[in-house]
């Protein structure tokens, strides 16, 4: 049966539209024509064609092939010879997907507020990197210079300036991650290895210094914590100084029951907090992975009551942050400039220190970081002579 006006050309066009693209809507949006007049065209098409057609060009393929669409011979006017090959026009896949966007309705609006988490279930976690009080470093060695004053300074504005940041809350944790100090013997030297370290002149002045940064941290945190708990890891630069400053801000704050000075004679220190469990080993003595064993091992029943856990370190003076099994391992940065061996071993990282809230019940919930550039900009606020160093420049010729 044929149509008048219905080319042979026309319903084999009608039928490779509809095997590209497997939809009457489709197919029609391709041959640009209305729907009603492509369905028409295609039921022409069948009538002559029956499945002889798609028969046909199936029986041509190899083996283990699907038909997709088809090239058609023909001629140009001036009756040069070419073939023509078609597939589905993406303006067409488009205008699809455009239609079907234009086409949703707006989602309701009175969707209700994410409640905020109790001041009791927050407790924020103020990470102090390796702070290492009586290291010095020149500029023209390292790229920036560094004292017991420059330190003391930074650190102590570093601080409040995060506490400020932390919202009220009934606990607030002072993590001091370890080498809190820069050496920890009149020689100058680490006591594990005795490596010989450049230090600000007077072990007596790195001690007083440390002990007023102790303090004034804990007395700034008590005016957003109802109560403090301070942790001092023993770090490999300062192994027996984070002993005896643990034992001294217990004499002084000894009267004061918003302050707790936690045990740190053991070389990994667990703080509970509901279903969030945080251990903090300052880094030198277990890679991350060994870490989570000690811990799974040594506080297997926290573990297994918790339902988030955090591993924290220092050490290394540069963020890491890694997802093990049941954990999340994190380094944290310092706020110190490079020494000259760390300068010329190639070591580099950003200096900040950062405060992490976390949440009884979700784990971590949010953190504010302090860039040592911010730092400097807040001191020198009320300080204008503050020392901030140059950028370190190629020689100009």
């Amino acid at each position: 049966m044929s149509n008048p006006g219905l080319s042979e050309d026309d319903k084999l066009s009608a039928l490779a539209a509809f095997e590209d693209h497997g939809t009457i809507a489709a197919a029609a949006r391709s041959l640009d024509l209305d729907r009603c007049t492509y369905k028409n065209r295609l039921m022409r098409a069948r009538e002559t064609y029956g499945d002889s057609f798609k028969d046909e060009l199936e029986s041509k393929l190899a083996s283990g092939f699907e038909l997709r669409g088809y090239s058609e011979f023909t001629k140009t006017d001036t009756g040069n010879p070419i073939w023509l090959k078609t597939r589905a026009a993406e303006r067409d896949y488009w205008a699809g997907i455009k239609e079907a966007i234009e086409g949703l309705e707006p989602a309701p609006a009175d969707i209700a507020p994410m409640p905020l988490l109790p001041q009791s279930d927050i407790v924020p976690w103020l990470q102090i990197g390796d702070a290492h009080i009586g290291m010095i470093s020149h500029e023209s060695e390292t790229g920036a210079n560094y004292d017991i004053t420059i330190g003391k300074v930074e650190i102590c504005a570093a601080s409040a300036s995060l506490i400020d940041a932390a919202p009220e809350c009934e606990r607030m944790v002072i993590n001091d991650l370890g080498d809190g100090t820069h050496y920890e013997t009149f020689k100058g030297e680490t006591m594990g290895h005795g490596h010989a370290l450049d230090y600000d002149t007077r072990y007596w002045k790195m001690i007083d210094a440390y002990i007023e940064i102790c303090q004034f941290i804990i007395e700034k945190a008590l005016t957003k914590a109802h109560t403090v708990d301070c942790i001092y890891n023993q770090g490999n630069h300062s192994e027996s100084n984070d002993i005896w400053i643990a034992a001294t801000m217990r004499a002084i704050y000894r009267n004061n029951p918003r302050v707790n000075i936690l045990d740190n004679r053991g070389r990994y220190i667990a703080y509970r907090m509901g279903k969030t469990l945080v251990v903090i080993h300052h880094g030198d003595k277990a890679k991350p992975e060994k870490f989570r064993d000690v811990v799974a091992s040594d506080f297997s029943a926290d573990w297994g009551e918790t339902e988030f856990r955090y591993l924290d370190g220092g050490h290394v003076h540069h963020s890491q942050r890694k997802e093990l099994a049941g954990c999340i391992f994190e380094s944290f940065n310092n706020l110190a400039p490079r020494d000259k061996y760390a300068h010329d071993g190639g070591w580099r990282s950003k200096a900040c220190m950062s405060l992490v809230l976390r949440s009884r019940t979700y784990g971590e919930v949010g953190r504010q970081v302090m860039p040592i550039e911010r730092v400097r900009d807040i001191i020198r606020t009320n300080h204008p002579d503050h020392y901030v160093p140059e950028p370190m420049r190629a020689f100009a010729a």
